[in-house]
Order: structure tokens, then C-alpha cells, then sequence
């Protein structure tokens, strides 16, 4: 992925939070690779990963952000280290924002003022696509569209309120380094499990993948306002370990193309779309989460047509970044991924009806 071996990490001390999910066993796998140097990794988690590769090359700091009284530990963490990487952020209970508000605001707020307080001079803050307000659907934005969310939808408007917490505490500390990282949909084989979890829920992730043939078999897609980018987490990974490189500061988009709409999304997964109104799509996930079928709260679907795609022209040129992974391809390695029940051996990642912890 490196046009050139990283220059500034050896010797490096570097934290991350949210360091056993979806793109935090990603960020591992590189900066516990022997051939950077990085002098040594912190992870945070709230529990405890198996002692694997990549997760045992880590000095593990169980915490949770969440609690209001977690940041005297949150700091300990964080003493000494060069960097902060803060990627934690929890999906559900969707049915309580509160909770999710506590952790993923809240305990952006403990991060930043704990790195603060211990002087680390480089934090890296990953964002998302969800902070942006709605754009047009042919238009891609850079990094100075408003970041003022999606109104209807928790994520958004959580991912918005981090950033301005962020800002806040560290974006006027002339001691410390700001990074902002906003990637489009963020997916990988190993976190397929983990996130079919998420967004069907238990019961729904095991009656797809019982259905014959894929989990997209037939897809039921908004005519045609849908259009949506990925990334694969090895990608995202390789941005975090230029940025840390460089020290590179301020907003950073990052997505793969191609940008897929609803034809997109059907052609790349070789499945047929039925096209349904935006609107019957919305009813339908309402009385879903209504029911308590699913546990995705009706605001994601508000962000899939509302959010707009990402330029990524900033990181491409600061940071000489270059997806390998094609969003088209990443989409269908995902899904093949989900349909298998396929997963990792983090605690987040464990695969479905069973456990790969050696």
C-alpha cells in the first residue's frame, strides 16, 4: 500500500481507542508490523481480546468511555504516548441514544480532555461521512462542506456533535496536532458477522443467511436517489499510518471508487433490484424497528440518501494515499463474507454461531 517505507514511526508510541472493532484490529495488523518500528501500541477496549495476532502485540487498557468516571484511567492510558488514535464508537442500542450519546459523545469528550491533560501531541479523531450535512446526489464534497449532520438520523447527528467536541478541547492547543479522518462506509470480510449483527440483529442475520443462495438475493432499493461509496478497512488503516507518519493535520476524506447507486449496488452484486419508493422503504424500517424486528433505527436510511460522496482529492495529494481495494469489490467480498457468517477473532468480530479465538 506504501509508495514509500513510513519515515517517522519508528520509535513511535502510539494509543487507540476502539482498538478491537471493525477498523481497529485493521490499524493493528499495520502498526504491529515488526517492519515500521513502532515502539509500542496501546489498545482500549472494553474487553479484553484473545492473544492473537494482532491483538497480542498490545498493551490492552480495559475502559470504558462511556462511564462518566472513566477518565482518570483514560489518561493513565495515555500517558507518554506520541499519538491517539480515537476510533471507538458504539452502533447500538439503537433504541437508547442516551447510551450511545454517553459513549460516543461523551466519551469523545473524556478522550480529548485526557489527551489534553496527558500532552499528547498528535490526536487523530475518526469521523465519518455522517458528519456532513445532505449534499446534491451528483456532487462530491471536500472537506469544507458543513459538518452539521443529518438531523433525522442519531449517527449523524452524533458524528457531528464529536467532531464539535473535538474542536472544542484540542483545535486551538498550539501544542497539539488535530486530525480529522471522515471515510465513507467502512467494511471487511472479518467484520461481516459484527455488523450483520448490528444493523439485522440476531435473528434476522440468521434467517438471511439460512435463505438460499446470497444474503442480496433481491435487493429492495429507492428509485434513485440512493448513492453510496465504501472503503475496506485495510485501506483506511494504510490513511491512519500515513497520517501518523507525516503528522499530517486537519479534515481528511476517504472512499474508494467507484461511488454505487442503486443500479450500482445490483450490478456489483450480481442481483436483482426492486425498486421501491424512498418513502415505502422508510415505512416499512419504521415498523421494523418499531416491532423490534430489526434494531436499525429508520435515520440510516435518511443518511444513505442524504449523504453526500466524498472528494478525496486532500488525502490522495497530502498523503500520496491510493485505495487497492475497488468500493465495487469491497461491496461483494463483504456480503459473500456475511452470507458465510464469516468473522474475526476479536470480541467484537466473533463470526456467526461461533468463536475463531485460538
Amino acid at each position: 500500500m506504501a509508495d514509500s517505507p513510513p519515515a517517522h514511526l519508528r520509535g513511535l508510541r502510539v494509543a487507540v481507542t476502539g482498538a478491537s472493532g471493525n477498523l481497529g484490529t485493521a490499524l493493528l495488523r499495520r502498526l504491529t508490523d515488526p517492519a515500521l518500528g513502532v515502539a509500542e501500541v496501546r489498545g482500549l477496549a472494553r474487553r479484553q481480546p484473545p492473544g492473537v495476532a494482532p491483538y497480542d502485540g498490545v498493551d490492552w487498557h480495559l475502559v470504558d468511555l462511556g462511564d462518566a468516571g472513566s477518565e482518570p484511567a483514560i489518561e493513565q492510558a495515555l500517558a507518554g504516548v506520541d499519538a491517539v488514535v480515537h476510533l471507538a464508537w458504539a452502533l447500538q442500542p439503537g433504541r437508547h441514544p442516551d447510551q450511545l450519546h454517553a459513549v460516543n459523545v461523551d466519551g469523545t469528550y473524556r478522550v480529548a480532555r485526557a489527551a489534553a491533560r496527558a500532552g499528547v501531541p498528535h490526536v487523530v479523531h475518526m469521523s465519518s461521512l455522517g458528519a456532513y450535512a445532505a449534499g446534491a446526489r451528483d456532487q462530491q464534497v471536500r472537506e469544507d462542506w458543513p459538518t452539521t449532520g443529518i438531523p433525522s438520523s442519531q449517527y449523524s447527528r452524533d458524528k457531528s456533535s464529536a467532531e464539535r467536541v473535538v474542536r472544542q478541547v484540542l483545535g486551538h492547543r498550539p501544542d497539539t496536532t488535530l486530525t480529522v479522518v471522515r471515510p465513507t462506509l467502512v467494511l471487511q470480510p472479518e467484520a461481516a458477522s459484527a455488523i450483520g449483527r448490528y444493523f439485522l440483529g440476531p435473528l434476522l442475520f440468521a434467517a438471511a443467511r439460512a435463505l438460499p443462495g446470497s444474503v442480496a438475493s433481491v435487493l429492495p432499493l429507492p428509485l434513485p436517489a440512493l448513492r453510496v461509496g465504501f472503503v475496506h478497512a485495510d485501506d483506511v488503516a494504510d490513511a491512519l499510518v500515513r497520517i501518523l507518519d507525516r503528522r499530517a493535520s486537519g479534515p481528511f476524506n476517504l472512499a474508494a471508487e467507484p461511488t454505487l447507486d442503486a443500479d450500482g449496488l445490483a450490478r456489483a452484486l450480481g442481483t436483482v433490484r426492486i425498486p421501491v419508493p424512498a418513502f415505502l422503504l422508510r415505512a416499512g424500517l419504521t415498523a421494523a424497528h418499531a416491532a423490534h424486528l430489526v434494531p436499525t433505527e429508520p435515520g440510516w436510511l435518511d443518511l444513505g440518501l442524504g449523504a453526500p460522496a466524498l472528494d478525496t482529492t486532500r488525502a490522495r495529494t497530502l498523503l500520496g494515499w491510493t485505495p487497492v481495494h475497488p468500493g465495487d469489490a469491497v461491496l461483494r467480498e463483504f456480503v459473500a463474507a456475511l452470507g458465510s457468517g464469516d468473522g474475526g477473532a476479536g470480541p467484537l468480530l466473533e463470526p456467526a454461531g461461533g468463536s475463531v479465538r485460538g
